[in-house]
């Protein structure tokens, strides 16, 4: 299993470069929502999971918006799970600005271990962690260890479309994806699909937040520029491929059947 470092990079998109780590917090500082969007998550769970309280898993939490959202608005409690610890602290520190710290709860630690002692959730959150567990089956059989019979996952994710021609190894194409999702045990109950010029318009922001940042760690450490700049190259491509390759969506599912680990945990 690859180091905890290199996979929070790789999960925000900075091409697994484990020397950018420490900088993240600074880099993002300017962003509050990462991955997922909050206010989605809220109607898709309020839509369609009626239980009470509900016990939420958020892994890859970033700093907590999405479970400090649900946090606020329902009868539930969350844990929260990053490998930033700065992230966790932001998290915390809202969650005490928002007077949720009672339902919700925010640890640092690498989610790929920690998801392995974990049982009886409700509901798990994967808001765009990326490939943090593998492939779609992997990670649904793995975390759906978490959840419930007939529990939920929240899947924040995209797929390349069957017919095209662009090679693109973070996303699966559109017949595979939806087939792992039946192969692991879970039905689909509701698909948000997203806009591509809504996707596109949102990530221009948050590169421009991005940018000022490293435009500012280059003044101050001249000498890591080339980190730098590949970390923006790295975002600019991502910005294009789902402006114009991935279909992005927020996938609500429904555990069905109890899924087989065997071979698919890494050592």
């Amino acid at each position: 299993m690859d180091d905890l470092e290199k996979s929070v990079v790789e999960s925000l998109d900075g091409a697994a470069n484990p020397r950018l780590y420490p900088y993240l917090p600074y880099i993002l500082q300017d962003v509050w929502e990462l991955g997922t969007d909050p206010g989605i998550v809220f109607e898709l769970v309020q839509q369609h999971i009626q239980i009470t309280p509900l016990k939420v898993l958020d892994l890859g939490c970033g700093k907590g918006a999405v479970s400090i959202r649900l946090a606020e608005a329902l009868d539930c409690s969350v844990l929260g799970i990053d490998g930033l610890p700065e992230f966790v602290s932001d998290a915390q520190k809202y969650a005490s600005k928002q007077n949720v710290t009672d339902k919700c709860r925010f640890e640092t630690g690498d989610a790929r271990i920690k998801v392995l002692d974990l049982k009886d959730f409700d509901l798990a959150i994967l808001g765009a962690v990326g490939q943090l567990f593998g492939d779609i089956h992997q990670t649904l059989t793995i975390v759906g260890r978490t959840i419930k019979r007939d529990g939920y996952i929240i899947l924040d994710d995209g797929w390349i479309p069957n017919e095209s021609s662009t090679e693109y190894n973070r996303c699966l194409r559109k017949s595979e994806f939806y087939r792992q999702i039946k192969t692991a045990g879970f039905e689909i109950v509701e698909e948000r699909g997203f806009d591509q010029g809504f996707i596109d318009e949102a990530n221009r922001s948050i590169f421009e937040a991005i940018k000022k940042r490293i435009d500012e760690l280059i003044q101050r450490e001249p000498v890591k520029r080339t980190i730098f700049e590949h970390y923006l190259e790295v975002q600019k491509h991502e910005n294009q491929m789902m402006a114009t390759e991935v279909i992005c969506a927020l996938w609500l599912l429904k555990k069905m059947d109890e899924p087989n680990l065997t071979g698919f945990l890494k050592e």
